[in-house]
């Protein structure tokens, strides 16, 4: 991604041929641009990233992937043995040092900020708003703390759920399921965070006519992520009643149709659906069922190739069973990498010459 200014305002331009954002959402876009007014005051300075929860992870994250830059040192308040010694991270008593250029930085606070962490940069010279930014407030207001975990606060999804009511982040185990099936897993989210480098590395550009389904779509995060990315045509199927009915209600929250020709979302078996899939060239599965399921959803795919030759991809997040597709000699193994969340293994598929289009 990169960023331009027009008329005074942030327009963020994606990699690829999605046209100055124009596809991209619209909602999301709320929440950058309020983490790009900071970050555009930072363009041309060292930066210390103040505290390294999920909000700290998320925001270096972003600033690297949205504006090309990396924090030049990170404070964090848990040094655990989780984290090795190798790993660059530094206590709050970094400020008390003369050390290399710290004085000169400029301060991404992403923790809640108390009057100990306040009294500490000030002491030190730091001023809100000119050289040390407080990112809970700056993306959600001065009552912040009220509504929202600030120390896990700072991503889009959250960000959603604070502005229109939406339900996203919370996992769901399987014990409180209402519907069941056996092996099926706890509900848990994925983020833009963790989506949108896998899209990137698969080399895709949507463009008109491109759609993408996702097996096993939870509450609909993954599909808000691919609207955002360009895809004209989202669509997925959940089995769950109770996801199921929170996915429909996330989307009428954002004024989206869950039924519309732009999002198909459907209430059933992911082994059972097999007519609608002529619609998608990409599939999209993070680890959602047992290998009886997976294999069934994957013939239908081969089936559905068969009935409409194209060129289809298939993108597979923690892939026990790679052999259930390769065994269809259908599909040839293009990419296989992992990302950092989670330690996630993904395996990238496109349809063998022969199943494509003429």
């Amino acid at each position: 991604m990169k960023h331009e200014i027009e008329n005074g305002s942030i327009v963020l331009h994606p990699v690829g041929d999605r046209k100055k954002g124009k596809e991209m959402l619209k909602e999301f876009d709320i929440f950058r641009e309020k983490l790009d007014r900071v970050i555009h005051k930072c363009m041309d300075k060292r930066i210390v990233l103040y505290g390294y929860g999920y909000s700290g992870k998320f925001v270096g994250w972003y600033a690297e992937y949205y504006h090309s830059m990396k924090p030049d040192y990170i404070i964090t308040q848990d040094m655990t043995s989780n984290i090795p010694y190798e790993f660059e991270l530094y206590r709050e008593s970094l400020f008390d040092f003369n050390y290399k250029d710290v004085k000169d930085a400029v301060v991404w606070l992403c923790i809640p900020e108390t009057e100990e962490i306040r009294n500490r940069l000030t002491s030190h010279n730091y001023v809100k708003g000119q050289t040390y930014f407080d990112i809970c407030e700056a993306v959600y207001g001065l009552d912040y703390a009220k509504k929202v975990n600030g120390a896990s606060a700072v991503q889009p999804l959250t960000f959603l759920e604070y502005t229109y009511g939406c339900d996203f982040v919370t996992r769901i185990g399987t014990e409180e399921f209402k519907t069941v099936m056996e092996g099926m897993h706890p509900y848990v989210t994925t983020t833009p965070k963790e989506i949108l480098p896998i899209l990137d590395k698969c080399h895709c550009h949507p463009r008109a006519g491109d759609a993408i389904f996702d097996f096993g779509c939870g509450k609909g995060s993954a599909m808000l992520t691919f609207l955002d990315y360009g895809f004209p045509k989202v669509g997925g199927v959940e089995y769950e009643d109770g996801i199921y009915g929170i996915m429909e209600e996330n989307f009428r929250k954002l004024k989206m149709d869950p039924h519309s020709g732009k999002i198909e979302c459907i209430h059933g078996d992911a082994a059972r659906i097999t007519a609608e899939l002529d619609a998608y060239n990409w599939f999209y599965f993070f680890d959602p069922f047992e290998r009886n399921i997976f294999g069934n959803a994957i013939q239908n795919i081969c089936e559905s190739i068969k009935r409409k030759p194209r060129k289809a991809y298939i993108i597979n997040i923690l892939p026990r069973y790679h052999e259930v597709i390769t065994d269809t000699e259908m599909f040839i193994l293009t990419n296989q990498f992992d990302i950092m969340s989670r330690q996630r293994v993904v395996d990238v598929f496109v349809t063998k010459q022969g199943y494509e289009e003429p």
